[in-house]
């Protein structure tokens, strides 16, 4: 049976000129894939929402996908696009609940004796507040600080008060949001790795903000599980990020781009470096890409 190029060859006159046209066709960017916050959102959580509906036009003229890859939860993702968002992909919570056109592609969560163990250990931290992760709501502990409780709807749309997130029985746990003083925060996440290794992975988001996520349930985990679906490559997609957990998707992605207010590890790890979510470098980048 022939291949594909001795086909080519056979039937065209300039193969080496159609091959390189068929090369380029599959390079080029099928999926666009951004973190939320300090990357898309201004840190008045807003976004320039007539110059989004510009390029996503163009986006699903061109049929490229537009994913939402964040930290956050999934319901306060879809509340910050009403118009689009049953047409977008989301790889929500870090990267453990991923959902395409409102269909869950990937999910995991923690067993009751690793939330059992967790909650141990991050009630004996002095200085740290921390909310659970669950399918239908975030959880908070009625103890928390009042300042913690005032940060959450930041982040979450559905969060309910508890005594106890052990209490919890009702909805799998698959992640937990801490809030640790800056200055302990390289500490407490060294420290939660080697004590949790395997178990949890403590990932910095930024500005005090630590997550606890499943090992391999990562940003770079729900976009392959969404390629995959859409048979594309990673050479077709283009990530946007700030934090240490965007570090696994730009590994993965062939081209990555970094925001000016990203730490210089992160920025270091990018294909390029942008302007800042302040000036919604991430909406005039793509504008370059698909306008």
């Amino acid at each position: 049976m022939k291949s594909v190029t001795e086909v080519v060859k056979d039937l065209c006159p300039h193969p080496t000129l159609f091959l390189n046209y068929i090369e380029r066709i599959d390079q080029m960017v099928r999926a666009i894939a951004t973190d939320i916050d300090g990357t898309f959102l201004r840190s008045d959580r807003t976004y320039d929402r007539e110059l989004f509906k510009k390029v996503y036009t163009a986006m699903q003229a061109q049929g490229i996908r537009f994913i939402i890859a964040s930290g956050d939860q999934y319901d306060f993702l879809r509340s910050l696009f009403p118009d689009e968002a049953d047409y977008l992909a989301y790889v929500a919570e870090n990267g453990v609940l991923t959902i395409d056109y409102n269909t869950e592609i990937a999910f995991d969560h923690l067993s009751t004796e690793n939330i059992s163990a967790i909650t141990h250990f991050l009630d004996s931290l002095e200085g740290v507040d921390y909310c659970a992760s669950g399918k239908k709501a975030a959880y908070v502990r009625h103890n928390a600080s009042p300042e913690f409780k005032k940060l959450i709807p930041n982040f979450y749309t559905k969060i309910k008060e508890v005594a106890d997130i052990n209490q919890v029985t009702d909805d799998p746990i698959f992640k937990f949001a801490m809030s640790v003083p800056p200055v302990k925060m390289r500490e407490i996440q060294a420290t939660i790795n080697h004590r949790f290794e395997g178990i949890i992975h403590a990932t910095a988001s930024g500005y005090g903000a630590v997550d606890l996520i499943i090992p391999g349930r990562d940003k770079s985990y729900g976009l392959h599980k969404l390629l995959d679906r859409w048979h594309l490559t990673p050479e077709q997609l283009v990530v946007f990020g700030d934090g240490e957990n965007d570090l696994e998707m730009f590994n993965f992605a062939k081209t990555s781009y970094a925001m000016e207010n990203a730490p210089k590890n992160v920025k270091q790890a990018a294909s390029k470096v942008i302007g800042t979510n302040e000036e919604q470098a991430v909406l005039h980048q793509i504008t370059k890409l698909v306008i």
